[in-house]
């Protein structure tokens, strides 16, 4: 897809007001980047145009990108406080906040965004591009491996597992001061970094159960 006519935002900086605790971290820069790809930059403005919440489309490949520990309030939180940035990066300006989304989500309400002056909207939206907006997403490859090397055999995330995964791959930081799910998805962004992709790339739910 051309997405030329967007402007390139590679050097917009994240200003993070409250959120430094999120934002200072491997997850938060790695969550600033993956909402100013392109394709995620499409789909945010198309929601936009279609007078829905700019979050909802990026909710599934969230979830696939970082796990189901993406979940976390508060990193949902600083997602909001990110894409509004980027949507005024963009042009638009914040519209109306809380706005709940009645489909399944990663997100049970967001803000949506209007450009100023704006004239009538003649956008036509059929029944099935406005259900493909949410998809109930499988964790990635990459996730489904991590899972299966962390989680114990109730599906709980054990931090000690994940560390010693960490190890193997030479990952020393520790983020004892976040809560679980965060520390789960900080050492996941940098592991992502680190294990060869063959180590996961056949790896999927079916495989994990």
């Amino acid at each position: 897809m051309n997405n030329s006519y967007l402007p390139n935002l590679d050097s917009l900086k994240y200003d993070p007001q409250n959120f430094k605790d999120v934002a200072d971290t491997e997850l938060g820069a790695a969550l600033w980047e993956f909402l100013k790809r392109g394709d995620n930059l499409i789909r945010m403005e198309t929601a936009t145009q279609l007078e829905r919440t700019a979050v909802e489309p990026v909710a599934s490949g969230l979830i696939a990108e970082f796990g189901d520990e993406i979940q976390d309030d508060r990193t949902k939180q600083t997602i909001g406080h990110m894409t509004r940035q980027i949507m005024e990066a963009l042009g638009y300006e914040l519209d109306r906040t809380g706005l709940r989304i009645t489909r399944v989500s990663l997100f049970s309400s967001g803000a949506t965004y209007r450009q100023p002056n704006r004239g009538e909207r003649v956008m036509k939206v059929t029944r099935e591009q406005r259900e493909a907006w949410v998809r109930n997403t499988a964790n990635s490859p990459f996730n489904a491996w991590l899972n299966s090397q962390v989680k114990s055999d109730e599906g709980k995330l054990d931090l000690e597992k994940l560390y010693a995964v960490a190890e193997r791959y030479d990952i020393k930081m520790r983020y004892d001061h976040l809560n679980n799910g965060q520390q789960r998805m900080n050492i996941g962004v940098m592991l992502r970094n680190r294990v060869p992709k063959e180590v996961y790339a056949d790896f999927n739910v079916e495989t994990e159960a």
